[in-house]
Formats: structure tokens, sequence, C-alpha cells
């Protein structure tokens, strides 16, 4: 295999063409086929970046030039892909959440695992900036032991009416597979494995049928609390605050970032080019996924924290429907 890796994509909506985009002049990765339900509607994009255009996710399996596909599909439709795609043997970087049920997250897993096979995950947030200078702070230990971590990921998702995301089943426990899911990743990062969840969720004032007030609390292994909010009828808002003994860190979007510590006050710092979409986060993540196929650097979200994630955000569905705490594991 050369140094650039050949990739298909899977759903070429908004953000899977956001996806290609952001690598058209990578030398890590290119897309060299496209599967979408509709073709006619991105004909022009995929031709004028020479990609191959089907409806048919069995053309881009069945072509040995292709070594990886890249999953931008609704969630529900998750599970059977990651199935084919390993089965096929390719490589794979899945859209988040990785799956809705914790078993087909980890029958999927295991199904590239016993391939040898790469995986990754679209936590492209992880590639900020301002999150991996938190990272850093917390690591170094200059802000003290860990005590609480808070988020917030909240947006308008009215706009979304009529199309996928637009179910329960597809948008369970309101924001959080469209946006939750990210913070819920930040938390995994910054404070490791969470042991139990207890969650609100309810519809308060979305016009569409679906919660727009989530909030979960929850506990870590490591003795540590968190609380993360999505609400999916208001403006966007991404945050996440981190409270040690020495003091606090925060950020805000993915390029801003404020540092107050009781011995040396407060500092800001912002991060030029990087306010949303950040598309050079989105392709980071996917050189980082083509790095790791061809034996670089390993993806900085492990199996075992994709794993971890989608049985935690499955126990944050469960606490949402019965209204009690759920134990992870």
């Amino acid at each position: 295999m050369s140094k650039v890796i050949n990739a298909a994509i899977v759903g070429l909506g908004r953000w899977g063409q956001l996806l290609v985009s952001s690598v058209d002049q990578s030398d890590s990765i290119r897309f060299t086929r496209a599967i979408t339900r509709t073709p006619s509607k991105v004909k022009e994009f995929c031709a004028e970046r020479k990609i191959a255009l089907s409806d048919s996710l069995e053309d881009a399996l069945a072509d040995g030039s292709v070594d990886a596909v890249v999953i931008a599909t609704p969630h529900s439709q998750h599970f059977e892909q990651l199935m084919a795609v390993a089965a096929a043997g390719k490589h794979v970087f899945c859209e988040k959440p990785w799956t809705l049920n914790s078993e087909e997250g980890k029958t999927a897993l295991k199904a590239f695992e016993a391939k040898g096979l790469k995986v990754a995950i679209g936590h492209n947030r992880r590639f900020a900036p301002n999150s991996l200078a938190m990272k850093e702070i917390l690591e170094s230990g200059q802000l003290g032991s860990p005590i609480h971590i808070d988020g917030h990921f909240n947006s308008n998702l009215a706009p979304a009416g009529g199309l996928w995301r637009d179910s329960r089943e597809e948008s369970p426990a309101g924001g959080m597979t469209s946006m939750g899911i990210h913070a819920l990743d930040m938390f995994i990062n910054l404070f490791g494995r969470v042991s139990d969840v207890n969650v609100q969720s309810r519809r308060v004032a979305s016009p569409i049928d679906v919660d727009d007030s989530t909030l979960v609390r929850m506990n870590f292994e490591n003795g540590c609390t968190g609380h993360l909010t999505t609400l999916s009828a208001t403006n966007t808002l991404w945050r996440i605050s981190a409270y040690c003994l020495g003091g606090w860190v925060e950020i805000r979007d993915q390029d801003k970032i404020e540092i107050s510590s009781i011995a040396d006050g407060t500092s800001q710092r912002t991060y030029p080019g990087f306010d949303y979409p950040a598309m050079a986060t989105i392709q980071a993540a996917l050189e980082g996924f083509g790095r790791d196929v061809v034996g670089g650097d390993c993806f900085p979200v492990s199996p075992g924290e994709i794993e971890h994630a989608t049985t935690v955000l499955a126990a944050i569905v469960q606490s949402a429907n019965s209204g009690e705490t759920v134990k992870i594991g």
C-alpha cells in the first residue's frame, strides 16, 4: 500500500461533502469512490474531484484499489455497513456515534480486530488546538488533581424537520447522538472511564418530536464527577470546563481557551483559523486515520474508547427512558 490511502465514502450529504473537501490537497488520504442514495445530487461535486459515484456500497467493497471506507450515513445504518466493510477487509473511519447499540458496537469492533483492520471515529474536536492544550494542562498536573468536568453542546435542530435526524429512532435522548456524543468523547478523553449515569431528558419547546433538554449526571471510575448538557432548541454553544484543586480550565468553540489558576491568575488564548466548522480539524482526523492505516501513529481515539463511549451512550438512552441511574458494564 502506498503512503496515500484510497478511500470510499458512504453518505455524501452536507457533512460527507465537508469530509471529502477537507482532504482535497492531502498527501495521506484521497477519495476515489462515493456512495450515496441519490447520485444526481452530487454528480458535479464528484466530477470535479474525479470520484467514481454510485448508489451501491458493494461497488466500493468490490474495488480492490479501495483501502478504506468512510461512513457518514444515518446512525441506525452504521452497524450493517460496518459489518459489510469488515467482511470486505477494508479499514474504516465511521462518523459518531459508532453504533446506537452497545452489543452491536462491540461485535463490529471485534470483526475489524479479527482481521487486523484499523478503525477510527469522526471526533474531529479532539484535534482542535484548544482541546489539545486542555489535555496537556490537565495531564501536566499544573492545576492539581481533577475534581469535576462540565460540558455543553447545544444547537438548533429545528431545521432538521423532515430530515433523517427528525426521529426518536435516530436521535434518542435528544441531541446526544448529534451533539452530546462529542462532549461525552471529550469527557472520556480528559477524565477517563465513566462508571454510571443518571439522565433527565424531555421535550420542552422543540417544534420537532425529539427531546430538546437532556441533562446527564455522571460519575467516573477515578472518583470524579461530571455533568453534560445538550439542548437542541437554542443557539449553538460548545463549552467544556474542567475543575481541579488548583484552578480550572475551559475551552469554548474550537479556538478559545481560558485558564484560571489559584497560583498564577487567569489567562486566555485564541487560535486563529479554527472557527466552525474548523476544516483543519476534520482534515487532521482523516489524515490521522490515513497514517494509522499505513503504519504511522495510532489514531488518538482507541478502539477501547470507541467501545466505552458506545456503551455509555446506550446507558444514557436507557437512563433517559427509565429515569433510573444506570451503571456501566
